[in-house]
């Protein structure tokens, strides 16, 4: 099974296994950061889980089911690499869970929780 490991974009190059990066400023990153404003006008900043919770509403979504598919066919069967401390929620877990999920294709249930 896929793992998730932390590391840059160059560190994909020096492993020995199938791995892409999936971290800021590649195709698969979140564009919801930690820190950045709340949805709500009123609430706190967003932490890292609200964010990954936010990046998979997204993927829920009638244009993101498009991105999703995409997604989960570009990724099945890698480890992918993120700057995110492991011990921290991640978008790259959703992505493991939406490309690795058994059957033929991607289902958006795969998007919802851990």
């Amino acid at each position: 099974m896929p793992i998730r490991l932390r590391g840059a974009s160059r560190d994909t190059a020096t492993l020995p296994t199938a791995c892409i990066y999936v971290g800021p400023r590649s195709r698969f990153a979140n564009p919801f950061r930690a820190g950045d404003p709340a949805p709500s006008p009123f609430g706190p900043p967003m932490d890292a889980a609200e964010t990954v919770d936010l990046f998979a509403a997204t993927l829920r979504g009638p244009i993101g089911r498009f991105y999703a598919a995409r997604f989960a066919r570009a990724l099945r069967g890698l480890d992918l690499m993120c700057t995110c401390p492991l011990d921290v929620p991640c978008h790259a877990d959703m992505l493991l869970r939406l490309a690795n999920e058994p059957g033929d294709g991607y289902t958006i249930s795969s998007l919802e929780g851990p």
